[in-house]
C-alpha cells in the first residue's frame, strides 16, 4: 500500500468519526426546534450539508490537495 492510499484511508476514518460527532452535535443544537419525524431528519440533513459547506469554504481544498500531492515528499513503502 502506498502512502497516499494509507493517508486516504486515515482521512476516511476521520470523516466517518467526524460525521458521527456532527450528527450528535446537530441533534443537540436542534433539540429546541419544533419539528419531528421526516421533517426533523430533513432538517438534520440540511444542517449537516450546510456545516460541511461552511467547512469546505474555510479550507482551500484545491490548494490543500495540490500542496499535499505536489510539495510533500511521501515515499512509497
Amino acid at each position: 500500500m502506498n502512502k497516499i492510499t494509507e493517508i486516504d484511508e486515515i482521512a476516511q476514518g476521520i470523516a466517518d468519526i467526524t460525521q458521527e460527532l456532527m450528527r450528535d452535535t446537530i441533534d443537540w443544537q436542534l433539540a429546541d426546534q419544533k419539528v419531528s419525524g421526516d421533517k426533523y431528519e430533513e432538517l438534520c440533513d440540511y444542517t449537516m450539508r450546510k456545516a460541511i459547506e461552511f467547512m469546505d469554504r474555510q479550507v482551500n481544498t484545491v490548494s490543500m490537495e495540490k500542496n499535499l500531492y505536489d510539495n510533500l515528499e511521501i515515499a512509497e513503502e
